[in-house]
């Protein structure tokens, strides 16, 4: 089931653009925020990040507060719904700012036909609060100013090419800012294995250094625990979570199987926390806690595809064998995503995820 060996072709996914939906709640304060329609000309495409971040491949979701009385957010069908806001006059969450950094990868379970915009489309159509995010696929300077902006940051391919490379490096300022960054209270959630090439990961080892957090350069397989299922997901089934430490449960509250192929190992620190694991055992999901920071390093990408969520872009969506058996059906790849940005920033109380036809549990 491999889509990439060692000097093949690639197989990853950066996320093109993903919209969180976020806020910080203020005491009691619950959400008293407006998430405009699709298509109210409240979303645009072709925004400046805040502070003044612009450039080429820039994308930035905003949707402006509204009076603080209730929020409204859209089910599957177009119709608004309201969620309470009982926090007053006072019951304002600011934007919770998301950077995506990292080039788009060229595999899914189709090439070029497996869509990278499966995160940004959850968050947006099924999110409540306001929403913020921009994504940088090209280099970008990590200086105080930029970071500042930020509450979370997704390392994706850290590359000119997410198949070919060449990977990126940063400067001793610039892996200095980051570590103050994140241990002032920023939030990291990093992805690997979009390239065949393993000298993919030294980039993210670079800024993940400090946490003693690393990625290996190997190939990562988890148990298939149905054929079924492995054969019309396109992937294995990362199954062997770790619920009895108490810092990093949650991220596998209320959920079973997300899938994993050909990932990349993962170094823990004896002061980091292994959320989930494979034979081997060989780590596929680990936490720290960096000063008042979260570091949180997943094993592969294949959990960014529109294949795993909702199916569009896999082969074997019309094969009647497989139905029950596709990935939206036995995969709770939206509860893990919930799961990981909670977990990433605790500040994040206003983040609602609503009207799923899998639903997500909020903790």
């Amino acid at each position: 089931m491999s889509r990439r060996s060692s000097g093949s072709t690639s197989v990853g996914l950066s996320i093109v653009t993903v919209a969180l939906a976020l806020g910080v709640v203020q005491g009691s304060c619950a959400q008293g925020t407006v998430v405009d329609s699709p298509g109210s000309g409240a979303a645009s495409g072709s925004g400046a990040a805040a502070g003044g971040q612009g450039g080429a491949g820039l994308v930035t979701v905003s949707l402006d507060a509204q009076p603080p009385q209730s929020q409204s957010t859209v089910d599957g069908g177009g119709t608004p719904q309201k969620v309470a806001c009982s926090g007053g006059s006072d019951c304002v969450c600011p934007p919770f700012n998301v950077a995506v950094i990292g080039k788009p990868g060229t595999w899914g379970a189709v090439r070029n036909a497996d869509s990278d915009t499966a995160l940004q489309d959850w968050l947006n159509t099924s999110s409540a609060g306001t929403a913020k995010a921009d994504n940088f696929k090209n280099r970008v300077k990590l200086t105080p100013d930029f970071l500042a902006t930020y509450n979370v940051i997704i390392l994706a391919s850290l590359s000119d090419d997410s198949n070919a490379g060449p990977f990126w490096k940063f400067d001793n300022s610039e892996v200095a800012a980051f570590q103050a960054w994140v241990e002032s209270g920023g939030g990291v959630i990093s992805l690997t294995s979009y390239s065949g090439d393993g000298t993919e990961v030294d980039p993210t080892n670079q800024l993940l250094a400090f946490s003693g957090i690393s990625y290996n350069k190997d190939g990562l397989y988890a148990t298939c625990v149905d054929w079924r299922v492995c054969s019309c997901a396109h992937a294995n089934t990362l199954s062997t979570w770790i619920k009895t430490d108490p810092v990093i449960a949650n991220l596998s509250s209320n959920v079973t199987w997300v899938g994993l192929d050909n990932g990349r190992s993962i170094n823990a620190p004896a002061d980091a926390h292994v959320a989930a694991t494979v034979d081997g055992p060989k780590n596929a999901l680990v936490g720290k806690l960096v000063g008042k920071g979260h570091v949180l390093a997943y094993a592969d990408e294949w959990i960014t595809y529109t294949s795993q969520w909702s199916g569009t872009g896999n082969p074997s969506s019309s094969d009647l064998t497989c139905a029950g058996f596709l990935p939206q059906n036995v995969f709770q790849v939206p509860q893990f995503w919930y799961n990981m940005i909670r977990w990433s920033q605790p500040s994040a109380t206003c983040f609602k995820i609503v009207d799923q036809p899998q639903p997500v549990v909020v903790w």
